[in-house]
């Protein structure tokens, strides 16, 4: 049975938003050993608390929280630096750079390129540093490459349209960028002016010359699926990958598996009710034993798992508006975020996914979390 904690607000937002630190909520216990299962892990996220943009980091002292200029998508650990970075949602003015060593220290704030905005994703490996920016007139994509100690750009690599999430795979040899490509500028909100024909994509990119590796199309009948979110196994070759249908009309795989310079494998989707997802994935995570790929819908309030030996789908938990999702320490294990507060640990297998532990707080956490 899942222990049911509740964290109570101790402190709002207070100071500059690039102050770090702006309140404590801390844990107050349920039981005798309640507080004993507060895990040694520390997550961050963005949040949104008391109507305020900013983010969080769970640990076991409670929820501290920070605010920001806007609100953000997704964190990145530069661990070299002792830092983690959040990356302003489409359309993104900013990334936020925070100090782990120096929590009291205001954050470092950079800006995209000159007309371009940030789509909130970032990957970082030693000296290099990648964002994922568009032109905020035309759309147009591109890989940005920063030195990751200035954050100045260095080289503007095209990515098609609408690059969302990147990463390094290939212990850094390789850049993989996944392409939305729905068509509209950076800034524009409402329906996609190329409905039906999403140019979406996964491309593997040299990440010193940007010279594209290899470009993975989906097949032709899956053209409303926009490629989003992604996250790599533990061989540093396979990469799990999440979609959103633009077109709910037809029931169509939503999540995938690439193995660098091979190909694209789609996993079903739910058995017994193959709407659950709602046609839309928000968070992908692999657990640390590289045996388990587990995603979010938050749309579909369905956290569910899959195998990555044979790709079967294997069950889901059920949380209202779950987003959030990051592998645990154990294998198998993952933790799951959602927009009204709730912290879960999930444990999964053969059987699917079961809660182990679940806590609760006064914010609204976002799309996707940090496991450091």
């Amino acid at each position: 049975m899942a222990i049911d904690l509740k964290i109570d607000r101790r402190g709002l937002f207070q100071g500059a938003f690039a102050a770090l630190i702006g309140g404590s909520l801390a844990l107050t216990q349920r039981g005798a050993n309640a507080a004993q299962q507060w895990p040694g892990a520390s997550l961050f996220t963005a949040a949104r608390i008391d109507g305020a943009d900013g983010g969080a980091l769970l640990c076991d002292e409670g929820l501290c929280t920070f605010a920001l200029p806007g609100r953000a998508h997704a964190p990145v650990l530069m661990r070299d630096a002792g830092a983690v970075i959040l990356v302003g949602r489409r359309p993104g003015t900013f990334v936020a750079v925070l100090d782990l060593e120096a929590p009291d220290a205001p954050a470092r704030i950079f800006h995209p390129l000159a007309g371009h905005r940030f789509v909130g994703h970032a990957a970082v490996r030693g000296d290099m540093l990648f964002t994922t920016e568009m032109d905020e007139a035309t759309g147009d994509g591109a890989a940005v490459l920063r030195d990751a100690g200035s954050f100045a750009p260095l080289a503007r690599f095209k990515a098609g349209v609408e690059p969302h999430d990147v990463l390094f795979a290939r212990g850094g040899e390789v850049l993989v960028v996944a392409i939305g490509g729905i068509a509209r500028a950076a800034d524009v909100k409402g329906p996609p002016i190329n409905i039906g024909r999403i140019e979406s994509a996964i491309l593997e990119l040299d990440p010193r010359s940007g010279a594209v590796l290899k470009r993975h199309a989906l097949p032709a009948d899956m053209s409303s699926l926009s490629l989003r979110h992604m996250a790599l196994a533990p061989d540093g070759e396979t990469i799990a990958f999440g979609m959103q249908d633009q077109d709910r009309s037809t029931a169509r795989p939503l999540m995938g598996v690439l193995r660098l310079g091979r190909g694209i494998d789609l996993l079903p989707l739910p058995r017994g009710d193959q709407g659950a997802l709602r046609s839309y994935i928000a968070s992908v995570a692999i657990d640390v034993s590289g045996r388990y790929v587990a995603a979010t819908s938050p749309k579909g309030g369905l956290a569910g798992l899959w195998s990555l030996v044979d790709g079967r789908w294997l069950g889901g938990f059920k949380l209202d508006d779950v987003c959030g999702l990051a592998a645990a320490a154990n294998p198998g294990s993952f933790w799951a975020t959602s927009g009204h507060g709730d912290v879960v640990q999930l444990a999964g297998g053969d059987d699917g996914l079961a809660a182990t532990t679940h806590w609760r707080a006064p914010a609204a956490f976002d799309n996707h979390l940090l496991r450091s």
